[in-house]
């Protein structure tokens, strides 16, 4: 079977091997050691119920997927040990599934699908495991092409000024290493920060991030903005589903005058343009303009000139698309059987843009972050511990480690 790809399936193609390939990581920890013939079996009936992830990429006056008839494999690793390409390592599936004694460690190429589409894989999987898997109808429309829509003009939004630059705050290049820092707090402590029952951690921990990110600031720079790129994911709003990439970003800056504002004020602003982002006639926009600006890029022909440019473009959207990026998946809903055999759940990704990526999840009513930064000062996320806490969120340092990201690196 063959499977088309739009713009922001290609978008991945075009900047693999550059400064912001991004490839999601997903990691389970199970309260019993793995059963490898159960994990294969959960994988091979998930890979039915998710026809992309069962794909190869092929090239023929342009990429797209293909039905992948090789044999797919386990890979038994920890995650310091796993191996950090895929793709020809893995008869040409475009992911790797690791396991460890009780971990089990998930990462693809965003080709496939965005956060939410391997996010729904991956607990596939989970769920098949432990006997409770849920079979869907494949969704296999285009993403924000299936929103695309020139006429529609949104709601007027206001804009937002540029964050700080690049050597504002010292950081290390490192390539596609990162410090991970593993961070817990109740949720609800993270609403009661906002002071809204039914707010967003997305709401809240952006603008607490900014503050950590102000204090570290070479005190002679002019500009001590902190723009926020926000993930939105467009399926819920739009009551649309698909398995293709359906996501958008909305940049939120925290500029001086947040500083005088009590805490709970500068959350409902977030809060208020998050709010406003997700209204449909703005998503179809910035669906629309998504499209538009991309397109360009991934149509260009030959594919070594594409690749010319996708590496030029990258070094400027490197530190110029925003300061951090802030991703929240929302709550780990699974069937009770599922949860009662999991103990961890943890979500991250590399710095694709600025120095540093928020991953956060909601795990049995416990917001777990990783944080992946690579600033010099060591000292910001013990801030933000302290600027959290202030806010009546206590956050737990569980875990610190050097993590690096397993890229794509297929011949076709």
């Amino acid at each position: 079977m063959r499977y088309q790809l739009g713009v922001m399936d290609l978008y991945p193609i075009a900047v693999n091997k550059t400064k912001i390939e991004n490839n999601p990581f997903f990691q389970a920890k199970l309260k019993e050691p793995v059963d490898v013939a159960r994990l294969y079996e959960a994988v091979k009936q998930s890979l039915c119920e998710h026809p992309l992830f069962a794909c190869t990429m092929r090239y023929k006056k342009g990429y797209y997927l293909e039905t992948n008839e090789k044999e797919f494999s386990l890979i038994c690793a920890a995650e310091e040990n796993r191996p950090l390409a895929f793709g020809d390592a893995t008869n040409g599936f475009l992911w790797q599934l690791c396991y460890d004694e009780y971990t089990v460690s998930f990462e693809w190429c965003h080709a496939i699908s965005d956060g939410r589409g391997g996010f729904a894989f991956f607990t596939s999987v989970l769920c098949h495991y432990f006997g409770k898997g849920r079979v869907a109808e494949p969704a296999l429309e285009l993403g924000l092409e299936s929103l695309y829509d020139k006429a529609e003009q949104g709601i007027p939004q206001k804009k937002q000024v540029p964050g700080f630059a690049a050597n504002t705050i010292p950081f290390s290049k490192r390539g596609y290493r990162t410090d991970c820092h593993i961070l817990k707090a109740p949720m609800s402590e993270v609403l009661a920060a906002a002071k809204k029952s039914d707010a967003s951690p997305a709401a809240v921990l952006p603008p607490l991030v900014s503050m950590a990110l102000r204090k570290h600031m070479n005190p002679k720079a002019k500009n001590k903005n902190v723009s926020c790129n926000v993930v939105i994911d467009c399926r819920g709003p739009m009551r649309f589903q698909t398995m293709h990439n359906c996501i958008i970003s909305k940049n939120i800056t925290y500029v001086d005058r947040y500083d005088t504002m009590d805490f709970a004020l500068v959350s409902t602003i977030y809060r208020s343009l998050l709010d406003l982002a997700v209204q449909q006639e703005n998503i179809v926009k910035a669906a629309t303009e998504t499209v538009d600006m991309i397109r360009p890029l991934v149509s260009v022909k030959p594919r070594f000139l594409q690749k010319v440019m996708a590496k030029v473009a990258a070094g400027v959207m490197k530190h110029s698309e925003s300061n951090f990026t802030f991703t929240y998946l929302g709550k780990v809903d699974l069937p009770d059987v599922v949860m009662n055999g999991l103990a961890e759940f943890h979500f991250r990704s590399w710095t694709d843009f600025g120095e540093c990526n928020v991953a956060a999840i909601d795990f049995g009513g416990t917001l777990i972050l990783n944080i992946c930064e690579n600033f010099q000062d060591k000292q910001i996320i013990p801030d933000l511990i302290e600027l959290c806490s202030a806010a009546g969120i206590h956050f737990e340092k569980v875990n610190e480690l050097i993590y690096e990201q397993a890229n794509l690196r297929l011949t076709i």
